[in-house]
């Protein structure tokens, strides 16, 4: 179930972001639109962290299981031009847009409720520009959650990808010395670095909005409790 334990993975790094952003603010760093990508780019470290020492537990029982006679036939398959012996494949980060219209401007609040009212609700007392700018956030914030699952999309290749580079080239290089030797954390950032890195950028975006419409605010959750 290789994308229910990326999900995990995920779910530990989310943790380490949360905590990252949780110490910056005891130190001071109150502006969202920094803070926020400094945890994320700590949450990244502890993913890849994460990663190896899941590539550690796999390969362990990997090393154990595998018959070494398998590896014969690796001599009889090379090209008698003396090309390399490649294993995997590069990746793509492709996936689709996601895109939102303001239809209507947001009314101001009425100065007196109808007495035949009997629902209870919020009341949001913000002008168009503030509108336009928690849209934008909430696009944002939506934005960086896709990208983040487009990880436990790819996850089957990706961590079949780092077993083979962590494990069976390391074996193999020792017994063919023409196959290309690669480290597992080349393809690990090759495959998650550019999803990370929109995160990284959206959440920017999503905490200097937030930022705008409500300058004293520390956290989303202050960007909420001052709208209600």
């Amino acid at each position: 179930m290789p994308r229910f334990q990326v999900s995990l993975i995920l779910l530990l790094t989310g943790l380490a972001g949360f905590l990252a952003s949780f110490s910056l603010l005891h130190l001071n760093v109150f502006q969202m639109w920094l803070r926020y990508p400094i945890a994320i780019l700590i949450a990244y470290c502890v993913f890849l962290l994460l990663l190896r020492l899941w590539l550690w537990l796999h390969g362990r029982h990997l090393k154990a299981d595998l018959d070494p006679s398998a590896l014969d036939f690796i001599p009889s398959v090379q090209s008698r031009s003396g090309g390399n012996f490649h294993f995997g494949g590069g990746g793509d980060f492709g996936g689709g847009g996601a895109g939102g219209s303001w239809g209507e401007s947001v009314a101001s609040s009425s100065a007196a409720s109808s007495s035949s009212s009997a629902s209870h609700g919020i009341g949001f007392d913000l002008d168009l520009e503030e509108g336009w700018l928690l849209v934008i956030a909430l696009i944002a914030l939506v934005g960086g959650l896709i990208a983040s699952l487009y990880i436990v999309y790819i996850a089957p290749a990706l961590l079949a990808e780092i077993l083979v580079d962590g494990v069976l080239v390391v074996g193999l290089y020792r017994r063919v010395k023409h196959i290309e030797q690669r480290h597992w954390l080349r393809a690990a950032v090759r495959r998650t670095l550019l999803p990370a890195l929109l995160v990284v950028m959206l959440f920017t975006v999503a905490g200097y909005a937030m930022q705008k419409v409500v300058p004293e605010a520390h956290s989303i959750g202050d960007v909420w409790r001052h709208m209600a």
